[in-house]
């Protein structure tokens, strides 16, 4: 199961967390587990 990335902003209201290699780490890892988990091209979740 994928982890939720929680967004942290600072007094101005900017984001300050998770950054841009964190969502793309996320992004690249949700995709890795659809890949893993597609039986077949109907599956599509």
């Amino acid at each position: 199961m994928v982890k939720k990335l929680e967004v942290q902003t600072n007094d101005k209201g900017e984001i300050t967390s998770p950054t841009y290699l964190d969502l793309i780490a996320k992004i690249n890892e949700v995709i890795e587990i659809l890949s893993i988990e597609k039986v077949d091209d109907k599956d599509l979740r």
